[in-house]
């Protein structure tokens, strides 16, 4: 008998655990965007085009940091990012690690990013954060797709 590859049947097809890895990734972003990150991209945005006075910048030069308002901006602009990145699942572990540090600094450093915004909360993120770093994003992303094509590329 000769031997006989095994036929090519692609990519394997979604499971249920992937559209719950999904919908985990969605509803983690979506959450901690509206009830944390909104108000702080809005004050962010005044700061930088009105200059207006911006309680988190003087949260961070209260903890001591240098460049507090530089700072600021780019940590509301590396969360939104990492959050966009997060919920289309491209480069999935690399932004759930930047959120994960991010999340991890406003643990240990009381910031008060919003009212609603607890420890308990954080540390429901941080967790979430952790488990994405470490396990990815499932087959419903743009890093499941890219390395479909990837491998297509280099076996074609």
């Amino acid at each position: 008998m000769p031997f006989q590859p095994l036929p090519d049947t692609g990519p394997g097809k979604p499971k249920p655990s992937d559209f719950g890895l999904l919908l985990i990734r969605i509803l983690a972003a979506a959450t901690f965007s509206y009830y944390q990150l909104f108000q702080q991209l809005c004050l962010a945005g005044k700061y930088v085009w009105e200059k207006e006075p911006w309680d988190l910048m003087e949260q961070l030069s209260a903890q001591g940091l240098f460049y507090s308002g530089p700072v600021a901006v780019a940590m509301v602009a590396a969360l939104t990012l990492s959050f966009v990145g997060l919920v289309f699942g491209i480069f999935t572990r690399i932004n759930s690690l930047l959120l994960l540090i991010l999340t991890g600094f406003i643990f240990i450093t009381p910031l008060e990013l919003s009212h609603t915004l607890n420890p308990q909360s954080l540390v429901l993120y941080l967790t979430l954060f952790l488990a994405f770093a470490c396990g990815g994003a499932g087959r419903i992303s743009l890093d499941y797709f890219m390395m479909g094509k990837k491998v297509k590329r280099k076996n074609g």
